[in-house]
Protein backbone atom coordinates (compact mmCIF):
# COMPACT_ATOMS: atom_id res chain seq x y z
CA UNK A 1 0.00 0.00 0.00
CA UNK A 2 1.30 3.47 -0.83
CA UNK A 3 1.64 6.30 1.18
CA UNK A 4 -1.00 8.24 -0.51
CA UNK A 5 -3.14 5.47 -0.03
CA UNK A 6 -2.72 5.38 3.53
CA UNK A 7 -4.48 8.70 4.31
CA UNK A 8 -7.19 8.63 1.51
CA UNK A 9 -8.51 5.55 3.45
CA UNK A 10 -8.19 7.28 6.90
CA UNK A 11 -9.63 10.01 5.79
CA UNK A 12 -12.46 8.27 3.89
CA UNK A 13 -13.72 5.14 5.96
CA UNK A 14 -12.21 6.46 9.80
CA UNK A 15 -13.57 9.37 9.49
CA UNK A 16 -16.12 9.30 12.56
CA UNK A 17 -13.48 7.13 14.27
CA UNK A 18 -10.72 10.01 13.84
CA UNK A 19 -13.65 12.62 15.29
CA UNK A 20 -14.30 10.17 18.22
CA UNK A 21 -10.70 9.94 19.55
CA UNK A 22 -10.09 14.02 19.25
CA UNK A 23 -13.79 14.46 21.22
CA UNK A 24 -11.96 11.82 24.00
CA UNK A 25 -8.44 12.91 24.06
CA UNK A 26 -10.46 16.26 24.95
CA UNK A 27 -12.77 15.15 27.38
CA UNK A 28 -10.23 13.23 29.30
CA UNK A 29 -7.85 16.23 29.47
CA UNK A 30 -10.70 18.13 30.82
CA UNK A 31 -11.50 15.78 33.26
CA UNK A 32 -7.72 14.57 34.00
CA UNK A 33 -8.80 11.07 34.20
CA UNK A 34 -11.43 8.42 32.59
CA UNK A 35 -12.17 5.79 34.58
CA UNK A 36 -14.08 2.52 34.30
CA UNK A 37 -17.40 4.20 35.49
CA UNK A 38 -16.74 6.90 32.80
CA UNK A 39 -16.36 4.35 30.00
CA UNK A 40 -19.08 2.64 31.25
CA UNK A 41 -21.37 5.89 31.45
CA UNK A 42 -20.30 6.73 28.28
CA UNK A 43 -21.58 3.21 26.89
CA UNK A 44 -24.58 2.54 28.41
CA UNK A 45 -25.93 6.25 27.12
CA UNK A 46 -24.39 5.68 23.69
CA UNK A 47 -26.03 2.33 23.49
CA UNK A 48 -29.68 3.90 23.87
CA UNK A 49 -29.24 6.39 21.03
CA UNK A 50 -27.05 3.59 19.07
CA UNK A 51 -30.09 1.51 18.91
CA UNK A 52 -32.43 3.75 18.29
CA UNK A 53 -30.39 5.21 15.49
CA UNK A 54 -29.73 1.84 14.06
CA UNK A 55 -33.33 1.18 13.49
CA UNK A 56 -33.37 4.51 11.65
CA UNK A 57 -30.50 3.26 9.89
CA UNK A 58 -32.39 0.67 8.27
CA UNK A 59 -35.15 2.36 6.94
CA UNK A 60 -32.73 5.49 5.70
CA UNK A 61 -31.33 2.83 3.61
CA UNK A 62 -34.32 3.04 1.64
CA UNK A 63 -34.48 6.18 1.39
CA UNK A 64 -36.99 6.87 4.12
CA UNK A 65 -37.06 8.34 7.66
CA UNK A 66 -39.22 7.79 10.83
CA UNK A 67 -39.98 10.13 13.02
CA UNK A 68 -41.46 7.49 15.37
CA UNK A 69 -39.01 5.63 16.93
CA UNK A 70 -38.12 8.13 20.07
CA UNK A 71 -42.14 7.99 21.18
CA UNK A 72 -41.65 3.84 20.40
CA UNK A 73 -39.07 3.49 23.19
CA UNK A 74 -40.67 5.51 25.43
CA UNK A 75 -43.87 3.35 25.17
CA UNK A 76 -41.53 0.03 25.43
CA UNK A 77 -39.99 1.35 28.22
CA UNK A 78 -43.13 2.50 30.14
CA UNK A 79 -44.71 -0.88 29.26
CA UNK A 80 -41.32 -2.65 30.88
CA UNK A 81 -41.10 -0.84 33.83
CA UNK A 82 -45.08 -1.29 34.97
CA UNK A 83 -45.18 -5.17 33.77
CA UNK A 84 -41.93 -7.23 34.58
CA UNK A 85 -41.21 -6.62 38.18
CA UNK A 86 -44.86 -8.81 38.64
CA UNK A 87 -44.45 -10.95 35.39
CA UNK A 88 -40.53 -10.98 33.64
CA UNK A 89 -41.01 -12.98 30.98
CA UNK A 90 -44.19 -10.51 29.45
CA UNK A 91 -41.78 -7.56 30.64
CA UNK A 92 -39.33 -8.58 27.98
CA UNK A 93 -41.34 -9.72 25.45
CA UNK A 94 -44.90 -7.17 25.56
CA UNK A 95 -42.23 -4.13 24.30
CA UNK A 96 -40.70 -5.78 21.86
CA UNK A 97 -44.09 -7.39 20.25
CA UNK A 98 -45.01 -3.35 20.58
CA UNK A 99 -41.82 -2.43 18.77
CA UNK A 100 -42.39 -5.06 15.54
CA UNK A 101 -46.08 -3.77 15.31
CA UNK A 102 -45.78 -0.22 15.47
CA UNK A 103 -42.87 -0.89 12.99
CA UNK A 104 -44.65 -2.91 10.52
CA UNK A 105 -47.76 -0.03 11.35
CA UNK A 106 -45.44 2.28 9.59
CA UNK A 107 -44.13 0.27 7.10
CA UNK A 108 -47.54 -1.08 6.03
CA UNK A 109 -48.96 3.16 5.50
CA UNK A 110 -45.86 4.08 4.04
CA UNK A 111 -45.74 0.79 1.46
CA UNK A 112 -48.89 -0.56 1.10
CA UNK A 113 -50.62 2.43 1.17
CA UNK A 114 -48.07 4.97 -0.54
CA UNK A 115 -47.81 7.57 2.10
CA UNK A 116 -45.06 9.98 2.62
CA UNK A 117 -42.92 8.68 5.10
CA UNK A 118 -42.36 11.85 6.77
CA UNK A 119 -46.35 12.41 7.05
CA UNK A 120 -47.00 8.87 8.61
CA UNK A 121 -44.05 8.86 11.00
CA UNK A 122 -45.29 12.67 12.31
CA UNK A 123 -48.47 10.97 12.72
CA UNK A 124 -47.73 7.60 14.44
CA UNK A 125 -44.64 9.97 16.77
CA UNK A 126 -48.24 11.83 18.17
CA UNK A 127 -49.85 8.57 18.78
CA UNK A 128 -47.06 6.94 20.43
CA UNK A 129 -46.69 9.85 22.71
CA UNK A 130 -50.09 10.12 23.76
CA UNK A 131 -49.85 6.05 24.23
CA UNK A 132 -47.13 6.53 26.53
CA UNK A 133 -48.60 9.17 28.63
CA UNK A 134 -51.81 6.64 29.38
CA UNK A 135 -49.24 3.72 29.90
CA UNK A 136 -47.01 5.47 32.12
CA UNK A 137 -48.72 9.27 33.15
CA UNK A 138 -45.77 9.83 35.24
CA UNK A 139 -42.15 8.93 35.50
CA UNK A 140 -43.20 5.14 37.49
CA UNK A 141 -42.92 1.46 37.56
CA UNK A 142 -39.65 -0.63 38.75
CA UNK A 143 -37.12 -2.45 36.99
CA UNK A 144 -35.29 -5.06 39.28
CA UNK A 145 -31.38 -3.82 39.64
CA UNK A 146 -30.74 -7.78 38.61
CA UNK A 147 -31.71 -6.91 34.79
CA UNK A 148 -29.15 -3.48 35.62
CA UNK A 149 -26.08 -5.72 36.28
CA UNK A 150 -26.91 -8.37 33.39
CA UNK A 151 -27.63 -6.17 30.51
CA UNK A 152 -25.07 -3.37 31.24
CA UNK A 153 -23.15 -4.06 34.35
CA UNK A 154 -22.74 -1.92 37.50
CA UNK A 155 -21.28 0.98 38.23
CA UNK A 156 -18.30 0.16 37.80
CA UNK A 157 -18.09 -2.20 35.27
CA UNK A 158 -18.34 -1.03 32.09
CA UNK A 159 -17.45 -4.33 29.80
CA UNK A 160 -20.96 -5.86 29.72
CA UNK A 161 -21.94 -1.91 28.10
CA UNK A 162 -18.93 -2.15 26.22
CA UNK A 163 -19.80 -5.60 24.51
CA UNK A 164 -23.49 -4.98 24.01
CA UNK A 165 -22.22 -1.83 21.66
CA UNK A 166 -20.41 -3.52 19.52
CA UNK A 167 -22.59 -6.35 19.68
CA UNK A 168 -25.68 -4.63 18.56
CA UNK A 169 -23.53 -2.92 15.88
CA UNK A 170 -22.15 -6.46 14.84
CA UNK A 171 -25.63 -8.04 14.39
CA UNK A 172 -27.41 -5.19 12.10
CA UNK A 173 -23.86 -5.51 10.50
CA UNK A 174 -24.81 -9.45 10.03
CA UNK A 175 -28.41 -8.68 8.90
CA UNK A 176 -26.91 -6.04 6.37
CA UNK A 177 -25.00 -9.42 5.01
CA UNK A 178 -27.46 -11.63 4.23
CA UNK A 179 -29.84 -11.29 1.28
CA UNK A 180 -32.26 -9.47 2.68
CA UNK A 181 -29.03 -6.70 3.79
CA UNK A 182 -28.13 -6.79 -0.01
CA UNK A 183 -31.56 -6.16 -1.70
CA UNK A 184 -32.26 -3.39 1.18
CA UNK A 185 -29.06 -1.38 -0.08
CA UNK A 186 -29.73 -2.14 -3.88
CA UNK A 187 -33.52 -0.35 -2.68
CA UNK A 188 -31.71 2.66 -1.93
CA UNK A 189 -29.18 2.70 -4.68
CA UNK A 190 -31.98 2.55 -7.28
CA UNK A 191 -35.15 0.98 -6.67
CA UNK A 192 -36.57 0.61 -9.84
CA UNK A 193 -33.43 -1.15 -11.00
CA UNK A 194 -33.98 -3.07 -7.70
CA UNK A 195 -37.45 -4.46 -8.34
CA UNK A 196 -36.42 -5.35 -12.22
CA UNK A 197 -33.68 -7.48 -10.78
CA UNK A 198 -36.55 -9.51 -8.92
CA UNK A 199 -36.33 -7.73 -5.60
CA UNK A 200 -39.28 -7.82 -3.47
CA UNK A 201 -39.32 -4.26 -2.88
CA UNK A 202 -42.11 -4.04 -0.86
CA UNK A 203 -41.97 -6.49 1.56
CA UNK A 204 -38.07 -5.43 2.02
CA UNK A 205 -38.81 -1.73 2.70
CA UNK A 206 -41.99 -2.47 5.26
CA UNK A 207 -39.66 -5.19 6.70
CA UNK A 208 -37.31 -2.13 6.94
CA UNK A 209 -39.37 -0.35 9.04
CA UNK A 210 -40.20 -3.34 11.16
CA UNK A 211 -36.90 -3.99 11.77
CA UNK A 212 -36.48 0.10 13.03
CA UNK A 213 -39.48 -0.13 15.45
CA UNK A 214 -37.70 -3.52 17.09
CA UNK A 215 -34.31 -1.93 17.26
CA UNK A 216 -36.30 1.38 18.84
CA UNK A 217 -38.68 -0.59 21.54
CA UNK A 218 -34.86 -2.37 22.81
CA UNK A 219 -33.12 0.97 23.09
CA UNK A 220 -36.36 1.95 24.74
CA UNK A 221 -36.30 -1.34 27.03
CA UNK A 222 -32.45 -0.16 27.88
CA UNK A 223 -33.50 3.35 28.90
CA UNK A 224 -35.53 1.54 31.54
CA UNK A 225 -32.51 -0.94 32.68
CA UNK A 226 -30.89 2.05 33.03
CA UNK A 227 -33.13 3.91 34.91
CA UNK A 228 -34.58 1.42 36.90
CA UNK A 229 -37.94 3.31 36.02
CA UNK A 230 -40.31 4.18 32.71
CA UNK A 231 -40.87 7.43 31.68
CA UNK A 232 -43.46 8.60 29.19
CA UNK A 233 -40.95 10.94 27.36
CA UNK A 234 -37.80 9.53 28.07
CA UNK A 235 -37.93 8.63 24.17
CA UNK A 236 -38.51 12.43 22.99
CA UNK A 237 -35.28 13.14 22.79
CA UNK A 238 -34.39 10.98 20.34
CA UNK A 239 -36.54 11.72 17.72
CA UNK A 240 -33.94 13.96 15.60
CA UNK A 241 -30.75 12.79 17.47
CA UNK A 242 -31.25 9.60 15.74
CA UNK A 243 -31.07 10.56 12.94
CA UNK A 244 -28.49 13.00 13.59
CA UNK A 245 -26.43 9.78 14.55
CA UNK A 246 -27.02 8.36 11.26
CA UNK A 247 -25.47 12.08 9.79
CA UNK A 248 -22.81 12.08 12.08
CA UNK A 249 -21.67 8.38 11.36
CA UNK A 250 -21.14 9.39 7.38
CA UNK A 251 -24.60 7.98 6.39
CA UNK A 252 -26.06 9.97 3.52
CA UNK A 253 -29.55 10.48 3.59
CA UNK A 254 -30.14 9.38 0.11
CA UNK A 255 -30.01 5.84 1.13
CA UNK A 256 -27.91 2.59 -0.11
CA UNK A 257 -24.55 2.98 1.39
CA UNK A 258 -23.02 3.52 4.84
CA UNK A 259 -21.75 1.06 8.00
CA UNK A 260 -23.62 0.10 10.79
CA UNK A 261 -20.36 0.54 12.90
CA UNK A 262 -20.09 3.91 12.07
CA UNK A 263 -24.03 4.63 13.15
CA UNK A 264 -22.33 3.48 16.12
CA UNK A 265 -19.83 5.71 16.53
CA UNK A 266 -21.95 8.66 15.49
CA UNK A 267 -23.80 7.90 18.38
CA UNK A 268 -20.52 7.98 21.20
CA UNK A 269 -19.98 11.31 19.36
CA UNK A 270 -22.96 12.50 20.06
CA UNK A 271 -22.88 11.19 23.43
CA UNK A 272 -19.24 12.73 24.26
CA UNK A 273 -20.07 15.52 23.21
CA UNK A 274 -22.76 16.12 25.63
CA UNK A 275 -20.31 15.23 28.11
CA UNK A 276 -17.42 17.26 27.01
CA UNK A 277 -20.03 20.62 27.21
CA UNK A 278 -20.45 19.52 30.65
CA UNK A 279 -17.16 19.27 31.83
CA UNK A 280 -16.39 22.32 30.01
CA UNK A 281 -18.94 24.19 32.20
CA UNK A 282 -20.93 25.17 29.16
CA UNK A 283 -24.16 26.44 30.11
CA UNK A 284 -27.11 24.52 29.35
CA UNK A 285 -28.80 27.06 27.50
CA UNK A 286 -26.30 26.63 24.45
CA UNK A 287 -26.53 22.83 24.94
CA UNK A 288 -29.12 22.77 21.09
CA UNK A 289 -27.64 25.93 19.89
CA UNK A 290 -23.70 24.06 20.22
CA UNK A 291 -25.56 20.40 18.89
CA UNK A 292 -27.13 22.36 15.90
CA UNK A 293 -23.66 23.66 14.91
CA UNK A 294 -21.89 20.37 15.22
CA UNK A 295 -24.47 18.99 12.63
CA UNK A 296 -23.99 21.03 10.37
CA UNK A 297 -20.60 20.98 10.45
CA UNK A 298 -20.73 17.15 10.33
CA UNK A 299 -23.02 17.29 7.63
CA UNK A 300 -20.64 19.25 5.63
CA UNK A 301 -18.36 16.92 6.61
CA UNK A 302 -18.65 14.75 3.26
CA UNK A 303 -17.47 18.20 1.28
CA UNK A 304 -14.68 18.30 3.02
CA UNK A 305 -13.38 14.82 2.92
CA UNK A 306 -13.43 15.45 -0.77
CA UNK A 307 -12.00 18.80 -0.60
CA UNK A 308 -8.97 16.79 1.87
CA UNK A 309 -8.83 14.13 -0.69
CA UNK A 310 -8.14 16.28 -3.52
CA UNK A 311 -5.33 17.69 -1.28
CA UNK A 312 -3.89 13.87 -0.76
CA UNK A 313 -4.11 13.42 -4.45
CA UNK A 314 -2.18 16.51 -5.38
Amino acid sequence: MSAIAVPRRLIGDRWSAIVFAVLLTLLILLKGRFTAFDLRSLCVAALQLALIALGQYLIILTRGIDLSLGPIASVSGAVMAIVIAGNPALGLMLPVAFGLCAGLLNGVLVVGIGLPPIIVTLATMSIWQGAALMVLPDPGGSVPSFYQAFFIGGFSSPYIGLVSLLAWGGIVSWVLSTRFGLNLRAIGGDELAAEMSGVRVRGVKITAYTLGGLLAAIGGMYMAISMSSGSPTVGDGYILTSIAAVVVGGVPLVGGRGSPLAVVMGALILTITASLLFFAEVSSFYQSLIDGCILLLVAGSAGARDFIRGLVRK
